[in-house]
């Protein structure tokens, strides 16, 4: 039966930390790179949603227009005033306004999103540079 000298076993054990400790760092950081996506893919989701919605909004202000714009004219013919420019002003003015504030926020919602991203990479860097650094101590350790 072969042995194995004492230095030869420390060397076999330090090796097996190595490894372990380089595979719970590989993992580490691919938990950070899976979370960085997971927050893009959030961010890509909420700006298509803004998107539509601004798209929603300017149907709604045109059917609203074309029906005040159909109900103008068959008054017309009455002889009485109508207000339809100025009423069609206002409405377009206040849906700007409110693409504006939902772009705004739409805009402030992908932005911490994305910040969370880069520092979910960040953690699963910074994690994987912390399981190095342990593992190459336990494996001095070891070794000594």
């Amino acid at each position: 039966m072969a042995s194995i000298s004492l230095p030869t076993m420390a060397i076999i054990a330090a090796s097996a930390a190595a490894v372990s400790t380089g595979i719970s760092a590989y993992e580490t950081h691919e938990q950070g790179v899976a979370r960085a996506n997971a927050d893009k893919q959030k961010a890509r989701v909420e700006a298509l949603s803004e998107t539509q919605k601004q798209i929603d909004m300017r149907q709604k202000m045109l059917r609203s227009l074309a029906s005040q714009n159909a109900g103008t004219l068959g008054a017309e013919g009455t002889g009485r005033g109508t207000s339809f420019g100025a009423n069609a002003m206002r409405q377009i003015n206040q849906a700007q306004n409110d693409l504006l504030v939902s772009k705004a926020n739409a805009s402030g919602q992908i932005s911490l999103l994305d910040a969370d991203a880069a520092n979910a990479r960040a953690a699963g860097n910074i994690g994987a540079i912390g399981e190095l650094a342990g593992g190459a101590s336990r494996s001095l350790d070891i070794l000594s």
